[in-house]
């Protein structure tokens, strides 16, 4: 991929990340109404909340790195730019899991909670490796 490529990239991924959450919060007015208090019972709703934004923030943060990339003319390795593609998406999941009961952000438990920790873990470990590879390309550029 060249620059523009890998640009167009992560600006679509942060955009559909945007309109994700956007979806999303349609989704947390459901417990303000009548029927979604009766349809919700049992789940911690906060938590969709705080997935909510940390997709947007992801979003953003995807934006800025396509930005990155434009204005440095930069193309850094691909398996950064899908590392933080795919960490922007998945590191959102550790409050969706907390929402249904499973603790996400503790590595204990059943199989199912420590599965959705490393899933936690391993996405936050892919954001923050693709930051240290871009902002390297980005310094080399500059």
């Amino acid at each position: 991929m060249d620059v523009t490529d890998t640009a167009k990239l992560l600006l679509f991924s942060g955009a559909a990340s945007m309109l994700f959450s956007t979806f999303l919060g349609f989704l947390m007015l459901a417990p303000m109404q009548p029927w979604g208090r009766q349809f919700l019972k049992g789940m911690n709703f906060k938590q969709f909340g705080a997935a909510h934004l940390d997709w947007l923030m992801l979003g953003l943060m995807q934006g800025l790195v396509g930005g990155l990339v434009t204005v440095f003319a930069v193309n850094p390795p691909m398996v950064a730019v899908w590392a933080m593609v795919l960490g922007a998406w998945l590191n959102p999941l550790a409050y969706v899991f907390r929402a249904f009961g499973v603790n996400a952000f503790a590595f204990e438990g059943a199989a199912k909670q420590r599965l959705a920790a490393t899933l936690g873990l391993g996405s936050s470990v892919a954001i923050a490796y693709a930051w240290v590879l871009i902002l390297a390309a980005c310094w080399n550029a500059w």
